[in-house]
């Protein structure tokens, strides 16, 4: 972890949260309020997204810098009692207490070894949203985050949720599934 934390660490330093953002895919899903999980949040644009529409948000990055910066973004816009941040090692997985989602967010970091315990974190009928780097429509090689072909569609067709949008483009997946 301490590696990936200094490199986020680095990336973020001198660099403040934006503004809420809604999670790329979610546009015109039917979400029911509730907990949501935003995993590797950095900066935490779609936490407070999804704290500004009534979640109750468990928000998780390596990056403490980052988390700061989430920290004063939520206090500066009333939302601090709705932000849980906390700097976690994702290596270990994902943090038990923070299940019984109605939706669970993962932007741009890329995992395949988290990608159960993403939908393991929902309650039934709650709403996955990942998007990550991809092969397809890349212009050159593609990095070593960057997805093959199908990767997320593949991976979650094998879980207990039904695909409801899966976009790959332009060098990014995008998976949009509700648990069962």
């Amino acid at each position: 972890m301490e590696a990936d934390a200094a490199r986020w660490n680095g990336r973020y330093q001198g660099r403040i949260t934006g503004d809420p953002e809604m999670p790329k895919g979610l546009g015109g899903v039917q979400l029911e309020r509730g907990r949501c999980l935003d995993v590797a949040c950095g900066l935490g644009e779609q936490s407070l997204w999804a704290a500004q529409h009534g979640f109750e948000v468990v928000a998780i990055d390596a990056s403490d810098v980052a988390i700061t910066q989430l920290n004063s973004a939520a206090v500066r816009l009333g939302l601090r009692d709705r932000i849980d941040s906390r700097v976690v090692d994702l290596d270990a997985g994902l943090p038990a207490d923070a299940g019984n989602c109605s939706l669970v967010i993962c932007q741009r970091f890329r995992d395949p070894q988290l990608y159960e315990q993403l939908v393991y974190m929902l309650e039934p009928g709650g709403v996955v949203v990942v998007t990550v780097l991809s092969a397809v429509g890349l212009d050159g090689e593609p990095g070593e985050f960057h997805a093959p072909p199908g990767e997320l569609v593949c991976a979650f067709r094998e879980l207990e949720v039904d695909i409801e949008r899966h976009v790959e483009l332009d060098g990014e997946a995008t998976l949009v599934a509700r648990h069962r």
